[in-house]
């Protein structure tokens, strides 16, 4: 009985994870570039409702696409410590990747998230 009650226990928690990921993707992908920088310097994800069903391009992936996405994620980010993640705010990709012409490295965002991170070094 208790590992029946543990198992739909650790089944609703992931549920709830994918709910939250779910709402979250759903805003990021509704978002400008403008927005998403703003997101990644601050760490502050700016006011703004909900988008409507529809308005996001997530909204018509199938439920199992959606939880294969989230898997992906969850694996992307696993095992990521602060400076990985500080990297990834002042550039725009992981450490192992190199910079290129997508990298959105500045010395004015390096500040600002050398602000945040209370003058660490990214």
């Amino acid at each position: 009985m208790a590992t029946t009650s543990r198992n739909r226990i650790e089944r609703l928690e992931r549920e709830l994870e994918f709910r939250a990921w779910d709402r979250l993707i759903r805003r990021r992908f509704a978002r400008t570039r403008a927005v998403l920088e703003v997101w990644t310097t601050t760490t502050q994800c700016p006011e703004r409702p909900e988008p409507l069903p529809g308005m996001s391009p997530i909204d018509n992936m199938e439920r199992e696409d959606l939880r294969k996405l989230w898997k992906e994620e969850q694996q992307e980010w696993a095992g990521r410590n602060r400076e990985d993640l500080a990297f990834f705010c002042l550039h725009g990709h992981w450490p192992e990747r190199a910079c290129g012409t997508e990298c959105m490295k500045t010395q004015e965002r390096e500040r600002e998230i050398q602000g945040l991170l209370g003058g660490s070094n990214v």
